[in-house]
């Protein structure tokens, strides 16, 4: 049983390593970059990683994410993961 926990936590750590985001940047007055980027979710997965990343931390303001520009890397297997580079505002969120 303790082998199997071990191991089970050793997948998760690799796992979390692989997939990484830069620190959101203010890069305007209201607008701000996150770039991310993983070697297991492939192009798309990267896009949808990043567009919760980006609504996560507007959450944390009270607010919801509009992403007013992206731009995606496909990526190299084995050298050079996908990565997704996304602009977006944080908009007041409906009632």
């Amino acid at each position: 049983m303790q082998i199997r926990r071990t191991l089970s936590l050793a997948l998760t750590t690799v796992l979390a390593g692989c997939a990484t985001s830069q620190p959101v940047t203010q890069i305007d007055k209201d607008t701000y970059l996150l770039v991310a980027s993983s070697r297991w979710r492939g192009n798309d997965g990267v896009a949808v990683q990043g567009l919760q990343q980006a609504d996560d931390w507007c959450r944390q303001q009270g607010r919801h994410a509009r992403i007013i520009g992206s731009e995606r890397s496909e990526g190299v297997i084995g050298v050079m993961p996908p990565k997704v580079m996304l602009s977006f505002k944080c908009d007041l969120s409906r009632p």
